[in-house]
């Protein structure tokens, strides 16, 4: 009997997966690594050509927004900060922006028009997006409300809510998921899922770093790949290994998970490779490694984006018995 594996595989990202075709597609990934290599080119395949889809339609908003916004004289304050110079290690800052009332109110506005008013005209996914510095916060037709950190997508379908709630999601976000006993909230994120009926946690999910981490602060929650799945409850931090397909679990302070909505970062316990992709995208530089068994380090640390990445690195540096060392913005973490 032909099995077609990439009409299941299909299925599987849109969330509308059997449970005979999904038992067929864990054996399928069982079998050889090939067949793993294949699905996460289907994956990417899938997820790439679904913000294709929704980009037009986000931009099209976008352009509409700014042409009313010529015509009305509107304007946004835009602040940047100045580059800072360290004698040992040169690195300027990303400039931040921070869009005031005026900008939140339109870009929710693009939301609401799209998805509340006129939802039997929609013909492409709907999706929210930030730049590399940008925060904004989002409300979905259910309520749920997600704060996107940079260089995050949210996309759902246009039928969102009216038989279930199923989104993509990369980058990292703050969720307050509306209850819905009847309609569990499901975040797809590459290989994996995120199930919920009423939570607030953090999900970070960037397709750069090689682990997926999910802080749950209120509520509980099932994070699934394929047949694995994990139960969590408050206070406990879900790390997911891209590269060996394995879940670890361990507890945290529910008070540092969303830290960076208000300028901070901060961590109990982070890998040092986890800490450093972090830094990558808040400072934009580039962070290597002397040897991989320095990348897996544990830092406790707590840092305000005000600081530079020099400050940080002085941090680190009396942490941890490591050396930081690196121009142009391209940094080698070493054993001292």
């Amino acid at each position: 009997m032909n099995i077609d594996f990439y009409k299941i595989a299909q299925s599987y990202f849109q969330g509308t997966i059997t449970a005979e075709d999904e038992q067929l597609l864990s054996q399928f990934l069982q079998e050889s690594e090939d067949h793993r290599v294949l699905f996460k080119q289907w994956s990417a395949e899938w997820h790439d050509k679904a913000k294709a889809q929704a980009s037009s339609k986000t931009q099209a908003a976008w352009m509409r927004l700014t042409e009313s916004q010529k015509k009305d004289n509107h304007s946004y304050q835009i602040e940047a900060k100045p580059a800072v110079e360290n004698k040992r290690r040169t690195v300027s800052p990303p400039k931040r922006y921070w869009y005031y009332a005026a900008a939140a109110v339109a870009l929710l506005l693009i939301g609401s028009a799209i998805w509340l008013f006129k939802p039997d005209q929609i013909e492409t996914p709907y999706m929210a997006q930030t730049e590399r510095h940008e925060q904004r916060t989002v409300t979905l037709p259910d309520g749920t409300q997600v704060t996107l950190n940079g260089g995050s997508t949210l996309a759902c379908a246009d039928d969102f809510g009216k038989k279930d709630r199923r989104i993509s999601f990369e980058g990292e976000g703050v969720f307050e998921v509306q209850k819905d006993a009847g309609k569990p909230f499901v975040i797809q994120v590459g290989d994996y899922s995120v199930t919920v009926l009423g939570t607030h946690f953090n999900l970070s999910a960037y397709q750069q770093d090689n682990a997926y981490t999910l802080a749950l602060i209120e509520g509980s929650v099932k994070v699934k790949y394929l047949q694995d799945s994990v139960m969590m409850q408050p206070n406990e931090l879900l790390r997911f290994d891209r590269q060996t397909s394995t879940f670890e679990k361990e507890p945290f302070q529910a008070s540092t998970a969303d830290a960076w909505t208000q300028g901070r970062l901060e961590f109990d316990n982070i890998l040092l490779q986890d800490l450093a992709s972090k830094l990558e995208r808040q400072y934009d530089v580039t962070i290597e490694f002397e040897n991989p068994q320095i990348a897996s380090e544990q830092v406790y640390i707590s840092i305000s984006v005000e600081q530079s990445f020099a400050d940080v690195c002085d941090a680190l540096e009396a942490l941890l018995p490591i050396e930081i060392d690196g121009e142009n913005n391209v940094f080698m973490i070493s054993a001292r």
